[in-house]
């Protein structure tokens, strides 16, 4: 009766916050529904791009297309190595350029449909007809566009999640909602794909026809349900109304280098790359080993398909009940578990299949952690470096792609060990994993390396604890922040002073009142809900705490002496830039380091001599003759130039308009963009040169703005007298 109850409740939530979100959320239903169905739709084209990217396993390269193992991986390592400037331009643009969409909403459309188009030509391009070579050139070339076109695509719904919510858990429901739906793309294209096999190919489910039928209808779908996410979604990122983001890759580098938690992420997904090695494995059996028939086999992929659900309806719960931390944990030693028990049982699919979706339960809940936890990470770089970074995370992850480079030759290797290379004798080399032996042989290496990448996978997460309370801290702080900034900026709202100033006020008021004794709480025997209670007590006053601390955090002498530094380099003016010198380094480098405070002290000095040192070599290169001032209004006037011309080549298309007037539309488009590329590496240069500079002005701005709480607070009091 309980369940039946919270799902009558439920259901009126939906239709209450349907149009509006709930108190304290950020996102209606509606625009979850739309993120959500949406990646059904993303899916289908995730599906497609990702049978075709090149990998040392990729079975229509490697099987269809022939072309052998070590020629696929030198391949892989050609692409690794090009998709590095294409990466580096791709977080330029998300984070530095200016669209009114947003971070990621203006890619959905502007990157997906490349990326449709090139899987399409990829698999009607006729292979047989050309020779070896050309096949691997042309391969090659795909393999390039869907590198930008994809990743971009891809990155541009994964982490549109991020920006839609500030609060962590919304964004795990959210995530768990978009798993359970975009989950059914992959778990139909499978069942459908040996079934089309068995009527095109003769059950051979790598046969490019199996694809030439399957992939336009999934591009269709795919394309008409990423214009639902673009068209109802609205991105929202905690930041001051007047803030101007514009970041370079290489200070995107320092920034990220010191997030420790980037680095559990990324060395648990380095040290798990053989956690994959079983992907293959059901396939094998049934098309090699022939243990089920085609139609067996679409079930087999269907009731594994099933699995994933599990892990996206219960990690949300899981989630809010244990941590991120607890349930990667244990899930991680199931997946173990659950790969190493393939085995002893791999004589028969159906006990392997059995393994499996007990393994893709585990492996399910990272679906919905991982992008909770991406998110909370970004969180956490905004809170230390003051700068929303998104797109520059995925230029600094591609540090990864030289790790797996070299991962990457493990499996080639182990393959050509047990026959599969051109030349073994066979027609295709895969054929001989006809032989019983030598597929057994391989399947039973193949379950030791996953399970051993399981476990490396574990260790990194023991290190992770950037708990839920954290999170929620710093977003609050960040409201904070922006109010000081929006203040100071002369734009901030009646609104938003009087919602931050009372979770100040409230902030204050919980700090005078303790904490409980959960220990003695539990000694004495108190009841379950008593001990919550008192749990979610002690989180808001760890939260109340750390508000106070951003409160008063130019009263201590780490600041005060930043303060020292700052107002000397402005005092100066920007001329004086061109005055560093590399012994301002030195002297910082000679500061005290006897305590805790004076080691951050020394820190922070020797990082901002070290800032002074750079904008005085990019003065000198790009000033010769000295600084010139830029102006930003011109620069701003060609983006609202820019943004003008896109409505009205829309409009124009939409009303089907002459072509002449088309072709003039798009000639002033190329005249703006010519100007606006100019001007952004003028102002490039210009923010390099000052950079020092700009940072101590903001500093002391900031430090400013903190002191007139008074203000804010005589503002606060007089308004709530008038209400």
């Amino acid at each position: 009766m309980n369940l039946i109850n919270k799902g009558v409740s439920m259901l009126k939530d939906v239709k209450t916050y349907w149009h509006k979100p709930s108190e304290g959320k950020y996102m209606p239903f509606k625009e979850i529904m739309a993120y959500s169905v949406g990646g059904f739709g993303a899916y289908c084209i995730f599906t497609m791009a990702q049978a075709l990217l090149l990998s040392t396993t990729n079975v229509i390269i490697g099987n269809t297309i022939g072309i052998q193992p070590m020629h696929m991986y030198v391949m892989y390592l050609i692409s690794v190595v090009t998709n590095i400037p294409l990466t580096m331009l791709r977080a330029n643009m998300v984070d530095n350029v200016k669209y009114k969409e947003g971070k990621y909403r203006p890619y959905l459309l502007r990157m997906g449909v490349p990326t449709v188009l090139i899987s399409l030509l990829f698999v009607f391009t006729p292979y047989n007809s050309v020779g070896y070579i050309w096949r691997c050139v042309l391969i090659f070339i795909y393999n390039f566009g869907l590198q930008f076109f994809y990743n971009f695509f891809y990155d541009a719904y994964e982490n549109l999640i991020h920006v839609l919510s500030p609060d962590s858990q919304e964004r795990t429901n959210a995530t768990a909602i978009k798993s359970m739906i975009y989950s059914l793309s992959p778990t139909i294209t499978n069942f459908v794909t040996p079934l089309i096999a068995d009527k095109v190919a003769g059950g051979d489910m790598y046969d490019l026809r199996v694809y030439q039928w399957l992939y336009p209808f999934i591009a269709v779908v795919g394309v008409a349900l990423i214009i639902l996410v673009y068209a109802k979604t609205e991105e929202k990122i905690v930041v001051a109304k007047t803030h101007v983001m514009k970041v370079r890759f290489t200070d995107a580098l320092r920034e990220v280098a010191k997030n420790k938690y980037f680095w559990i992420i990324s060395f648990a997904g380095w040290l798990g790359f053989l956690e994959t090695c079983t992907y293959v494995i059901l396939q094998w059996l049934y098309n090699y080993a022939h243990l089920c028939t085609p139609e067996q086999y679409s079930f087999v992929t269907l009731i594994r398909g099933t699995a994933y659900g599990w892990g996206m309806v219960l990690a949300p719960f899981a989630i809010k009940r244990w941590g991120k931390k607890k349930v990667l944990i244990v899930t991680n030693l199931f997946n173990i578990l659950f790969l190493a028990m393939v085995y002893p049982l791999m004589g028969s699919i159906w006990t392997v299949l059995l393994c499996m979706y007990m393994n893709s339960i585990a492996d399910s809940f990272i679906l919905v952690l991982n992008p909770a936890i991406q998110a909370d990470i970004r969180d956490y770089q905004q809170y230390k470096s003051g700068e929303r970074i998104d797109g520059m995370f995925g230029a600094v992850a591609m540090i990864g792609s030289f790790v797996t480079m070299a991962t990457s030759s493990v499996l080639p290797a182990v393959y050509e060990k047990y026959g599969i290379y051109s030349g073994n004798g066979y027609e295709n080399m895969y054929d001989v994993l006809y032989d019983p032996q030598v597929l057994y042989a391989l399947v039973g290496v193949l379950v030791i390396l996953s399970a051993v990448g399981a476990a490396l996978n574990l260790i990194p997460y023991f290190f992770y604890d950037l708990t839920e309370t954290k999170q929620r801290a710093i977003i609050k702080i960040l409201q904070i922040r922006a109010m000081f900034e929006d203040y100071g900026n002369g734009v901030l709202t009646e609104e938003d002073m009087i919602s931050t100033m009372e979770l100040i006020r409230q902030s204050k008021k919980r700090l005078g009142e303790g904490t409980a004794d959960i220990a003695a709480m539990k000694k004495n025997k108190a009841t379950k809900q008593e001990i919550k209670q008192a749990t979610l007590s002690n989180e808001e006053y760890e939260i109340s705490a750390e508000i106070i601390k951003e409160l008063e955090c130019f009263s201590s002498e780490e600041a005060q002496a930043r303060l020292a530094w700052a107002r000397n380099i402005v005092s100066r003016g920007i001329e004086g830039i061109s005055e560093i010198t590399a012994d301002d380094v030195a002297r910082a480098k000679k500061l005290p380091t006897s305590t805790k405070q004076e080691r951050q002290i020394r820190k922070q000095a020797i990082a901002d001599a070290k800032l002074g040192v750079r904008s005085q070599k990019a003065m000198a290169r790009c000033y010769p003759e000295g600084i010139v001032m830029f102006d930003e209004n011109e620069l701003n006037s060609l983006y609202e130039k820019a943004d003008e011309l896109s409505q009205k080549k829309a409009r124009l298309l939409k009303e089907k308009a002459p072509e002449e007037e088309m072709s003039a539309v798009s000639k002033e488009q190329k005249s703006v963009g010519e100007k606006i590329r100019r001007l952004t590496q003028e102002h490039q240069n210009f923010t390099d040169s000052t950079k020092v500079y700009s940072e101590a002005k903001k500093f002391i701005t900031k430090a400013e703005n903190y002191a007139r709480f008074g203000e804010l607070d005589a503002k606060y009091n007089q308004a709530m007298m008038q209400s």
